[in-house]
């Protein structure tokens, strides 16, 4: 297969802007050795994850038997989100109110050098899985590769979730890695990246000195602390009450 790229689907326009929840040391890793990791998709912590290699298969005979290897063993993703800021994301996924939110458009999903062919689309959110399989075998051509790592169960509906995948082999990548629960490819965080927000949390302190790294490695963009939790919203949201006096009646 020669390089396709990423393809878009879903509906997933290319100005679309995505963002996405980090710590401190996988954007150090990022920044410094300009890559960033894709995890295998079965290796996640929801069980219901590409339910591919986890069903059984009906025979002609009625017997049931699962299979011994599925595409889904084999795919990679990393998860991204439309939703700006979310408090329940902030909280999962900056425990320690130090962790980052970094922004992007979706047409700069084109700047990865080691991915070959994949693929960037919403999450499909279910209740019935059965209904939601059976939508998966309306798909066609390339989406064909990549859906079963799209299902996701409705309670995970408020991540308004966006994934990049992949396939380890040679279509998709440069080689075919040895089954391992990560996967490195390279990008330019300089190019990629369009905004850095901190924790709403965070200390002064904190952000300074995270501002000054990023001068330092060369950002033209200045990390700045979420608003979220703002003691000036009051103030910043322009409303202002006015109390009516009520007359009596009678």
């Amino acid at each position: 297969m020669q390089r396709v790229g990423i393809i878009k689907a879903g509906g997933m326009a290319a100005d679309a802007k995505l963002y996405r929840y980090i710590n401190l040391s996988q954007f150090l890793d990022f920044v410094e050795n300009q890559r960033v990791h894709l995890t295998r998709i079965k290796d996640w912590e929801d069980p219901w994850e590409a339910p591919g290699s986890s069903l059984p298969v009906e025979n002609d005979d009625g017997k049931l038997t699962y299979p011994s290897w599925n595409l889904s063993e084999d795919l990679y993703g990393q998860s991204w989100t439309l939703n700006p800021e979310s408090d329940a994301l902030w909280r999962i996924y900056s425990p320690q109110g130090e962790g980052l939110l970094i922004q992007t458009s979706a047409e700069k999903f084109s700047l990865l050098t080691d991915i070959k062919f994949g693929q960037l689309a919403p999450v499909m959110y279910f209740e019935d899985l059965i209904h939601a399989l059976n939508t998966l075998t309306k798909t066609s051509g390339y989406d064909t590769l990549f859906s079963e790592a799209l299902l996701k169960r409705k309670a995970f509906e408020h991540e308004q979730e966006v994934r990049l995948i992949t396939i380890n082999d040679e279509r998709c990548l440069p080689r075919r890695f040895k089954r391992c629960s990560r996967i490195y490819v390279g990008l330019d965080p300089f190019v990629f990246i369009e905004g850095i927000t901190v924790d709403p949390r965070a200390h002064a302190s904190y952000v300074e000195t995270l501002a000054a790294y990023c001068k330092r490695a060369g950002f033209s963009i200045v990390p700045t602390k979420s608003s979220l939790y703002s003691p000036d919203i009051y103030g910043c949201s322009g409303v202002v009450r006015k109390y009516v006096p009520v007359k009596q009646s009678g």
